[in-house]
This record gives C-alpha cells, structure tokens and sequence, in this order.
C-alpha cells in the first residue's frame, strides 16, 4: 500500500504557484512599515479592531513570518570525467511560519520551507546525499509540519496547566528526524552535515511525536517516523519509534553545554545513500525495507575564547541493520570571530558497516566562511563559503577530494 500527501513534486507548477501566493503575502505584508496612529480618528479618536480586518489581512498581519532564500553551489572532483567534474546546484526558496496565538497564549504554529533546485554533473557532496536521481530542476520541500503547544490544557486546572506549561507538545508533519544533536542545529542552508542522512538515509522524515520539557534539567522528544524519507509513504516497513532525552536549554545558556541520548527501533525504508552495500548476504529483492535498531550519544561544548567563539561537537552511534553492525562517528570543531564576520570548521566523519568486506565511508572536512550578516537568531543569513572534503575511504569507488564553493542569502 503506498500514501502519499505530497507527490513527489519534480514539476515546477507546484513550487512556482507556492512562490507566488508567498510572494504576493510577502508583498502586502511588507509594503509599508505600520504606522502606530493607524486607524485613530482625530474627530472621535475611534480605533479600529481586528473585527474591521478581514481574515487573509489578520492571518498575514498577526504572527506571521515570511523568509526568502537564495542558493547558489558550485563543486569541483578530481576523480570525475573532465567533462562533468563541475557540480552546479542553484536554487531559490522560501519559508513561511505562521503562529497561532489567544491574547495570552501561543497554541499552535504551522512551517512550510520549499524550494525549487537546478542540478547539473551531480556530485556526491555531503550535502547534497538526495541530488544523485534529480538532474535538472525538481520542487523539494524540506519543512512541513504543525506544532501544538500544551495540548493537554483543556483537561488541567489553572494551576495545572502553569505547573506543567512547555510540557506536552505535539509535532505533525515533516521535520528532522529526532536522533542525535540535528534538533539543535539547523543544517538547511550548511554545507557541513550531521550524521543522520548517511546513518539513515534521510536527514528529515514524516511522522508524529510528543516534546517538551520533561524536569528542569531535561527535555523530552518520543516520536512514532514511516521510516520513508522524503516520500510520505508505506511500502511495506512498519515505521520508526524514537525517544530522544537532552539537556534542558539552560545548561546552553549557563555552561555552553547541549547534549542527549537517543534510541530508535523500527523498520525504515532502505535508501542508497544509507546503504551503499549489503556484504555478501543476500536480501530479499520483494522488498526495501530494513530492520533498524540505534543506540546514539552527541553532546556539543560552546565557549568563548580569545578572539571568538569555539564550539566542539560529537555524535557516535551504534547499532544494526538487518544483521549488520552499524557504528557512526561524526567530530567537529567551529571557530567564530568575534565580530561574527568569518568562522573556520572542521569535521571528522566515518559510517562503518560490519560485514564481510568491512565496508565504511570515511572523510575529512576544512571550511572557511565569510559572513555579510550573522544575527545571533539566525534571522537573516548571508554568506560566502569554501569546503574542501578528503575521503579517506569509501564503500564505492575511489577516494576523491571535493572542493565547494557556496553563495546562500536567507532574509
């Protein structure tokens, strides 16, 4: 049986009409700055109200959030054909988040992040691990989800719900797959990747889980994934649970410190970039699902130093894959100066898989980034980026070095 709620979108009708009705939001939303004596009458001095509004005006005026994106990368390997050794990958995109509030309260938020790619001469980037079968242009959408917040208010009393407030939230929808450190860190627009789409296949999946604060020094995330990736779809796995405890957001702002442990059991579907090989076992070739298991620990250390700012992070996990051992280790090192107008990174990544031929790719990452702006909330990012990445090994092919080149703007 096989669901979808979203075809996969290779035509480009269905990004451009989505650009549009974003734009033409974008458009009124933005066109003049408010004006805070707006609707004061000098005769009576009346106020108009939000019943005077109509309801597109109060749904694009009220809590609402509109982000334009531009994306241009260029690669360069070694080891291609010397006609097809530069990757291009240009697109444009946009998010729109929208908040649902009472005059006391958020309850709800809904984020829907889409663009629309030209790819030519794919290369294996990090990342870019889905771009292999999508030449040309092709619509894809990232982030489609709904959170609700305090969900369980309506059967607390009033002192119930400020006991428990910011502690049982549900998720909906399509995000990043709550394993490992990629919670705390948003990979969109980044050249440097976190471990989840060579462990799995797929960085973000479809699927519904709770969140929240679960003690003052710990936060919750217990999820039920298809186990699909990018299509919202069933062929035959019967999904992924997750459960996910992390450090509360006061030891980031107290000590630098943000961390967890994950577990994930279930059954996923298998996808090329999660499993290059399968030893000499045979598969059963009526299927492409594989029976997943995950143990994982991640913890990341930020702390200023002279000069800027450093953060050290760490993922290791381990597990199996039908009857083969998995073990997945990802380092990196982040230097930003202390105007936040460049930043050096380095990473350390290798997925192994315990088989016959003892197969594993393994690779090593220097980047160096100008920045144009920085804000500390990530609001407004504008960049210039330079990656050069050294596969040390390999489960197919060669050994190659990849250098990149990445121009991203989001505002």
């Amino acid at each position: 049986m096989r669901m979808s709620l979203i075809k996969v979108p290779d035509s480009m009708s269905l990004f451009l009409a989505c650009w549009f009705v974003a734009f033409t939001v974008e458009t009124i939303y933005s066109a003049e700055a408010p004006d805070p004596f707006a609707g004061i009458s000098a005769a009576t001095g009346k106020v108009s109200t939000a019943a005077d509004e109509n309801a597109f005006s109060r749904f694009t005026h009220d809590n609402f959030t509109f982000k334009k994106e531009i994306f241009s990368q260029f690669a360069w390997s070694d080891e291609a054909p010397s006609s097809s050794n530069i990757y291009s990958r240009q697109s444009i995109g946009f998010e729109i988040l929208k908040k649902f509030s009472t005059r006391t309260s958020t309850y709800a938020a809904f984020d829907l992040q889409m663009r629309l790619v030209r790819r030519d001469h794919f290369l294996p980037v990090v990342n870019d691990m889905e771009g292999a079968d999508r030449d040309g242009f092709y619509t894809e959408y990232h982030n489609v989800y709904a959170d609700f917040y305090n969900i369980l208010n309506p059967l607390m009393s009033d002192k119930t719900r400020g006991d428990n407030a910011g502690r049982f939230n549900l998720r909906v929808g399509r995000s990043y797959v709550p394993f490992g450190i990629n919670l705390q860190t948003d990979t969109h627009g980044t050249l440097l990747q976190l471990s989840n789409e060579e462990n799995f296949g797929f960085e973000r999946d479809w699927g519904a889980g709770l969140w929240g604060s679960l003690t003052p020094d710990l936060d919750y995330n217990v999820s039920y994934l298809l186990g699909s990736g990018y299509d919202m779809s069933f062929d035959g796995q019967h999904g992924l649970a997750v459960t996910r405890l992390s450090l509360a957001g006061k030891y980031l702002n107290n000590y630098g410190l943000e961390g967890g442990l994950s577990f994930m059991t279930g059954e996923r579907l298998m996808k090329s970039t999660a499993i290059k090989h399968t030893g000499n076992k045979p598969r059963r070739e009526d299927t492409d699902t594989v029976d997943t298991i995950r143990e994982g620990v991640d913890g990341r250390y930020t702390h200023i130093v002279p000069g800027g700012t450093m953060s050290l992070t760490a993922e290791l996990s381990t597990g199996q894959d039908d009857d083969d051992d998995i073990f997945g280790q990802l380092y990196q090192a982040d230097f930003l100066n202390h105007s936040r107008k460049w930043g050096l990174a380095s990473q350390y990544r290798r997925f192994s898989r315990d088989t016959e031929n003892d197969l594993a790719d393994e690779s090593l990452f220097g980047e160096f980034t100008w920045y144009f702006r920085n804000d500390v909330g990530n609001t407004t990012l504008h960049w210039v980026k330079l990656n050069i990445e050294k596969q040390l090994e390999q489960q197919e092919g060669q050994n190659d070095v990849i250098v990149s080149v990445q121009y991203y703007r989001y505002w």
